[in-house]
């Protein structure tokens, strides 16, 4: 495969889950008060309520601090240096903190790329959503210390997994691969179970590790997205597809933009989208849209794919008629159709992959994702989900960046 054909990687690029492992063990991008965030770069001072309560979560975590108020102290104190999880190869649901201990799955990519994401706590009350609690702290500890070796043994045992073979079988069993892993969690599971009962050092903790990941609907999210975020940076190294989107993402203040040809960040006000909330809260509950998750989308899955999902639409509200729609006019503003990502219901069409700048600004129309909302406030948690249309701004700023003349000579 050439390295420079951008929208070939982002359509065939591979993606094999090779380790589970502690951040901490996997990059030297984070270290004691050095954690990773989603989204596009932000200060301190600019952190949302979620992944202000993430952060402190983290803290406790990774022993810098006693309790809530400890890690308050030192977080308002200056003694916390964040940086984006996309600066250092990896990608992080909602908040996406990761911090020394947070256990991670790495996958490998063409040419040796590699990328890796958080493995998923679950839904509701977790770390990545603001939440705190020391159910909280304590889940994340057993996945550290337990879940994350026995993982990694079998992972080895089984010679990796092919993430791309999965999303690609879980859009045949009705998931889009972000906020509907449903099929790719079950499929991950029926691959690694035989190894995970081998390689566990007692059945007690065999039968804790696959009854945590089959009581997680999003288990396969993780490995999605890593394999998102290695596919997306082998088609930014492109050398023949300026204009191409090769992440997106939002940290809750800033949505960010990566486009192939244009140096750094684009960046507008993160959107809030239309959740649809879960009982007890109110749409002014939601924090605006954060993660890295949406790069799924951009190598053509999650509201690229949403038709393949029809189950989603009691989730994050919508019809099947509107899915349709959807996907429709996200193929007006992509380069092709994926030849791995096939759409039953649409007679097996490839899902639309190749956000290209100019066809966004040409059409007007914008690139939807299908995301997890958070409560405004730290400590809280999910409120819901539902789907979300990005601004067109950094996409005009991306158009015009490289229709100027400085970037025609380059």
């Amino acid at each position: 495969m050439s390295i420079s054909d951008g929208w070939t990687l982002l359509s065939e690029a591979p993606a094999v889950a090779r380790r589970v492992r502690r951040a901490g063990d996997i990059t030297d991008a984070v270290g004691p008060r050095r954690f990773l965030h989603a989204g596009p770069p932000l200060g301190q001072d600019d952190l949302v309520g979620p992944m202000r309560g993430a952060v402190l979560g983290a803290l406790i975590l990774e022993g810098e601090a006693e309790d809530l108020r400890a890690a308050e102290e030192l977080l308002d104190s200056g003694g916390v240096t964040l940086a984006p999880c996309h600066s250092a190869g990896a990608v992080g649901a909602m908040a996406g903190i990761i911090s020394p201990r947070i256990p991670v799955v790495e996958v490998e990519g063409a040419d040796g790329r590699r990328a890796f994401s958080p493995l998923n706590e679950g839904l509701g009350e977790a770390l990545r959503f603001g939440a705190t609690s020391d159910r909280v702290v304590a889940r994340l500890r057993w996945m550290g210390d337990t879940l994350s070796p026995v993982l990694d043994d079998a992972l080895t045992a089984v010679g990796g997994v092919d993430v791309v073979a999965l999303q690609a079988e879980g859009l045949r069993r009705g998931d889009e691969c972000h906020n509907r892993n449903v099929a790719g969690t079950a499929a991950l599971l029926a691959r690694l179970a035989p190894a995970v009962v081998r390689r566990a050092p007692d059945p007690e903790t065999a039968a804790a590790v696959l009854e945590f990941l089959a009581g997680n609907p999003h288990t396969f999210l993780s490995f999605s997205m890593a394999a998102g975020k290695v596919i997306g940076d082998a088609a930014h190294a492109a050398a023949d597809a300026p204009g191409l989107v090769t992440a997106m993402c939002s940290n809750g203040r800033r949505m960010g933009l990566r486009v192939s040809g244009v140096d750094g960040w684009l960046t507008a006000p993160a959107p809030t989208g239309r959740p649809k909330v879960f009982s007890g809260f109110t749409t002014a509950d939601a924090c605006p849209a954060m993660g890295d998750s949406f790069m799924t989308e951009t190598i053509g899955l999650g509201a690229f794919a949403l038709t393949a999902a029809p189950a989603i639409s009691s989730f994050i509200g919508g019809t099947h008629e509107e899915a349709v729609e959807l996907v429709r006019s996200m193929r007006r503003i992509c380069r092709g159709g994926s030849k791995r990502f096939l759409i039953p219901s649409d007679a097996f069409a490839g899902t639309p992959v190749g956000i290209d700048v100019n066809l966004v600004c040409r059409t007007g129309i914008t690139p939807i994702v299908n995301n997890g909302f958070a409560h405004r406030e730290p400590g809280i948690g999910q409120v819901g989900a539902g789907l979300t249309r990005l601004p067109i701004e950094p996409f005009l700023t991306a158009r015009d960046t490289l229709a100027a003349p400085s970037a025609a000579s380059a």
